[in-house]
């Protein structure tokens, strides 16, 4: 049976201090050492990664570099993200590359002319540059060579209109099949995995469905039944009414399972670049609306970063406290709706109860209780309101009665056991291979959390453990959230102790709105309200890729700022998209049944996916 220890300290990815310049970064000497004449330039952005920007025809052979090199091993590629700089014949692809081993961080980037976006694919170095490869290709059409399966993932695969996140891209049009679009379908009927997709799709009249030859383990004359394609979803509860998941079945035996997203399709990133910075908040509880006051925090971090803002010592603590109750507001949800998915109805009763608690404290706070937009950039949309934190502290001491009945009521439950020990296995190295975050890692035994390895928001400062699992299954990732949850409540109760009185926002008059009495009473006060209400917040130009972690793993914001009141590019590494790209490694070989368990182990939402 798997079961779930806590690793002693000393054990756990811990990140290095970053170098005082980018040319002592160990990395970037490695690098010039090996491609000089390569990289154009090296810079360090403002949370502290060395930026390395290369040629792109040498980006694989880089990151090849970087992965095997024991003095480098950046084995864990973040994120793999496009932008459009605007003003340049230039499309930009960022690679954020973290080692386990060494506890680094580094970005390389490449610029590709608009003539000629081409650039060799990383899928054969790290497996979770499939789906992000896939991404860029469909919002900024930069062709990845040698990619295994290269189609749009956000968008239908005959979308003719453009590439969205592009400057260019047109924002009103009609749909129309271009003789571009026809062909590329009739190119794509040579390949065999296009071609089910095409068909399953509706695009291709009275072709036959194909199964994938690498699939196909014995010829049609030894199979007692021929193979069955399905849909699970969108219509099926336990895909969250977005997710459709194509299983090529071979009895009960999944054979094959090929996520499709893109059915909610928010646009958000898009939006966000014609928002000023502080309106751009509401779009980030909208990602994750089970979590929200998490993606809230998380983004006005990387925007304090670029403006190179301290956060005062009460607020940096009220964000600590309502992010470890985010926390446990995302994984009592999963718990819940995880446990009727597969069968035991009973635990959603108790942890919606405690769910709705939360609720009353959000409502308490700013008002809302599911899209909350509680931050600023500066500082925080109020400060609590008098008696809060003795509410907040009567939740946090009354939750681990509710946790030890939810764990008596699953955790050595022989049916609960028999649906998950031993499902859904992932290791450490695929889970890493495959880009896992969050719980999903830490079940596999890899003992990543950023609040460890990237302190921020003076986390180094609390007494916490990092739950890890032993065998990486279904039964492991329930173990790690239902510790997890007691872990919150841990930093929460010592958070609470030590709430400092002051303000809550910074007083810088550039960045937060002055109060209404001053305002009203000084002619500075006003000119500075007037200035923030009539040209927003003004970010100094540059650029960061900034991570906190969220209930569903790491998740990431690449920012632009070209100096002006909106961002050139917000990026939302949704650390879902990412996880739900190993669902088919999880489920393919087992059973039909499984499948459920699979799915709901990874906590997914489609606001993050389909962004």
């Amino acid at each position: 049976m798997s079961s779930t220890l806590t690793l002693p300290l000393p054990d756990l990815v811990i990140g290095s201090e970053p170098p005082a310049d980018a040319e002592q970064s160990p990395s970037v000497k490695a690098l010039r050492s090996r491609f000089g004449d390569a990289i154009r330039a090296v810079r360090m952005d403002p949370v502290g990664t060395p930026v390395i920007s290369m040629e792109p025809g040498r980006i694989h052979e880089a990151l090849q570099f970087l992965k095997a090199d024991p003095d480098q091993a950046y084995d864990l590629l973040l994120d793999v993200m496009g932008a459009d700089p605007g003003g340049e014949l230039v499309i930009q692809v960022w690679y954020q590359l973290w080692s386990m081993k060494h506890g680094r961080m580094l970005r390389l980037l490449a610029s590709l002319p608009r003539s000629g976006l081409s650039i060799r694919s990383a899928v054969d170095l790290y497996a979770t540059a499939n789906w992000l490869e896939r991404e860029v290709y469909d919002m900024y059409g930069v062709h990845f060579e040698n990619h295994p399966d290269l189609r749009r993932i956000l968008m239908p695969e005959n979308y003719d209109e453009g590439f969205p996140l592009r400057k260019d891209f047109p924002l009103r049009g009609r749909f129309a099949r271009s003789e571009q679009v026809k062909r590329a379908l009739n190119r794509s009927t040579e390949d065999v995995y296009a071609r089910e997709e095409l068909a399953l799709a509706g695009l291709l009249d009275d072709e036959a469905i194909a199964p994938r030859p690498d699939t196909m383990h014995e010829t049609e004359d030894h199979l007692e039944g021929e193979k069955m394609v399905i849909n699970m979803g969108p219509q099926h509860p336990a895909t969250h009414g977005v997710l459709r998941l194509v299983l090529q079945l071979d009895g009960e035996t999944v054979v094959r399972c090929i996520p499709h997203i893109g059915y909610l399709h928010t646009g958000f990133e898009k939006t966000c670049e014609y928002r000023e910075w502080n309106q751009v908040i509401p779009y980030t509880d909208r990602m994750d609306y089970l979590a929200p006051m998490l993606y809230n925090i998380g983004y006005v971090l990387g925007v304090e970063s670029l403006l190179g803002v301290e956060v005062t010592p009460r607020c940096r603590v009220v964000r600590v406290i309502l992010s470890e109750l985010n926390r446990i507001l995302g994984h009592l949800l999963w718990l819940g709706t995880g446990a009727m998915d597969i069968g035991a109805t009973t635990v959603f009763l108790y942890t919606f109860q405690e769910r709705e608690r939360i609720y009353n404290l959000h409502e308490a706070y700013c008002g809302g209780r599911i899209t909350t937009s509680v931050t600023r950039v500066g500082g925080m949309v109020a400060d609590l309101p008098v008696g809060w934190l003795e509410a907040c502290r009567e939740f946090v001491e009354r939750l681990p009665k509710t946790l030890d009945e939810c764990d008596r009521l699953l955790t050595r439950n022989s049916i609960w056991q028999s649906r998950m020990i031993d499902i859904g296995v992932i290791d450490a190295d695929a889970a890493i291979d495959l880009g896992l975050t969050g719980p999903n890692l830490r079940g596999s035994g890899v003992a990543y959390d950023v609040r460890k390895a990237r302190p921020y928001l003076g986390y180094d400062e609390y007494d916490f453990d990092i739950p890890v699992g032993k065998v990486g299954d279904t039964y492991d990732r329930y173990l790690v959230r239902l510790e997890e949850m007691r872990q919150s409540v841990r930093i929460l109760l010592q958070a609470l102790d030590s709430v400092p009185d002051g303000p809550i926002n910074v007083s810088d008059p550039a960045v937060i709105l002055p109060d209404k009495s001053e305002a009203m009473s000084s002619i500075d006060a006003m000119i500075s309200h007037f200035k923030l209400v009539m040209e927003g917040l003004q970010v100094p130009a540059g650029d960061v890729w900034y991570s906190i972690e969220a209930t569903k793993g790491e998740l990431g914001f690449g920012l632009i700022s070209d100096g002006g009141s909106k961002p050139v590019r917000c990026r939302f590494r949704g650390p879902s998209f990412v996880n739900l790209a190993s669902l088919p490694h999880m489920v393919e070989g087992g059973l039909v049944s499984d499948v459920i368990a699979c799915n709901a182990s990874i906590d997914i939402v489609l606001g993050e996916i389909d962004r």
